[in-house]
């Protein structure tokens, strides 16, 4: 028989959960016991299955990016199942398998009622998890339940979590805002996780798709998932081989995941007449663009979020049709989240990585 002590240990420890936490710019995350947390009135608990590892997750560690006053504990690609519900929630019951948008749009500005919620003039005053809420880089979070999706029994719990961000921005940017057409010529400037969905959903839309990466590694992984022509720009000048990829005129769409001088450069420099830069990539400083090649050549430059719960749905159905393929190639426990994320800085992670308990 268990002692009073040891009932009481139990007890406590049972109202008590790990989670990798944010304390201050430029540190290591802190693995921490922290107290259980419980569903508010219209929120669910999720026991967290996976949560896929973002660079926002590297630019909020450098202090790029703000967060709720720390500590606060990271991870918004999340996806879990249904511990616990609040008592106003009716749609989900425990067991369910679900995915987070991680964004929470107002739903009642003049963009949200547009359907456009990703630009909602109110959109940091809800939860942003894994910033201004804590995530899912733990063993349990709250979310409100108006902010899942369900998940279906084909998906990986992994490959689900990874579709909320990395999936969803490409999702956004390929469908929305660059608007793909057949037989169009797309650039993907940059193959991380969210270029490597960004592939295959262009591919998917009919274009031509030519991948753009210093990792010969990682070019491989975009040929297999549906780019018909690479370039590796440590070893060749990007404008020039797009040309030759497009008998001389240019991609009609580029997509900069990287935001630096010399990608932005590159781009527009790559642009056919008339065509549309997106950047996605995230930068602390100004970024060079030619308002002469801009006027006289009719370029369009586009920024592009993340996407809509609606289309964080239509990708679990392209998923579970397997119509888009998981980039998923390596899973780390919690306790090892620091090392993960040091290997996706050094820019050693193929595809996209996760964290799980």
């Amino acid at each position: 028989m268990q002692t009073q002590f040891e009932e009481a240990k139990a007890k406590t420890e049972s109202l008590q959960a790990n989670a990798a936490r944010y304390f201050n710019p430029n540190e290591p995350l802190k693995l921490e016991r922290i107290s259980k947390p419980q569903p508010g009135p219209n929120e669910v608990l999720l026991r967290v299955k996976a949560a896929g590892i973002c660079h926002t997750d590297l630019h909020i560690m450098a202090g790029m990016m703000p967060t709720r006053p720390p500590p606060v504990t990271l991870g918004h690609e999340i996806a879990g199942q249904v511990e616990q519900t609040g008592p106003n929630v009716t749609q989900f019951k425990k067991g369910n398998r679900t995915v987070v948008h991680f964004i929470s749009p107002c739903g009642n500005c003049n963009y949200c009622m547009e359907g456009r919620g990703v630009q909602c003039e109110n959109l940091f005053n809800r939860p942003f998890y894994g910033a201004s809420h804590d995530g899912g880089y733990a063993e349990y979070c709250t979310v409100d339940a108006d902010r899942l999706v369900p998940i279906p029994e084909e998906v990986a719990y992994d490959f689900a979590a990874t579709l909320a961000c990395a999936g969803l921005t490409a999702y956004h940017a390929v469908r929305k805002v660059g608007q793909v057409h057949l037989s169009e010529n797309v650039g993907i400037y940059g193959t991380g996780g969210v270029g490597m969905y960004a592939v295959q959903l262009a591919a998917n839309s009919g274009a031509n798709v030519i991948a753009i990466s210093r990792n010969q590694k990682k070019l491989q992984m975009a040929e297999a998932l549906g780019a018909s022509y690479s370039i590796n720009n440590n070893q060749a000048s990007v404008p020039e081989e797009i040309k030759k990829a497009t008998n001389g005129r240019g991609v009609d769409v580029m997509f900069d995941f990287v935001a630096n001088d010399q990608s932005i450069t590159d781009s527009t420099n790559s642009l056919a007449n008339g065509g549309r830069l997106v950047v996605l990539g995230v930068s602390n400083k100004p970024l060079p663009l030619d308002a002469q090649s801009l006027v006289f050549r009719g370029l369009e430059v586009s920024g592009s979020l993340a996407g809509t719960k609606n289309e964080l749905v239509d990708l679990m159905g392209l998923a579970k049709t397997q119509e888009i393929q998981s980039v998923v190639t390596r899973g780390f426990k919690l306790q090892e989240v620091n090392e993960a994320l040091e290997l996706l800085r050094q820019g050693e992670i193929i595809g996209r990585s996760y964290v799980s308990i």
